[in-house]
């Protein structure tokens, strides 16, 4: 993947997550909802080690914003009240390689 694939990914919404197992349902929620050619960046930097050193937070960039209200709406939907909350969204948050 070029750099350029990176930093398309720039539309990212941070969520602080209860529960390990809700983590790892909003990652495979995240390559389902974004659109882009590598769906994998979705995710980056998510791992439940990443989860974990950063107290229950969790950040998922996407390359259009329709892709995060999609994924933000079918979190919402699909998961329960207060297994998770949107902490901040940003339209200028890149995503950076993770190897």
């Amino acid at each position: 993947m070029a750099d350029e694939d990176y930093a398309a990914c720039r539309f990212s919404a941070t969520v602080h997550i209860n529960e390990e197992v809700v983590l790892h349902l909003l990652r495979a929620l995240s390559q389902y909802c974004e659109s882009g050619r590598y769906k994998q960046i979705a995710w980056g930097g998510t791992k439940s080690k990443d989860w974990r050193a950063k107290a229950g937070v969790a950040t998922f960039r996407f390359s259009a914003p329709s892709d995060r209200s999609r994924f933000l709406g079918e979190a919402g939907r699909l998961l329960p009240a207060g297994s998770w909350r949107l902490v901040v969204t940003s339209d200028s948050d890149p995503a950076t390689r993770q190897r």
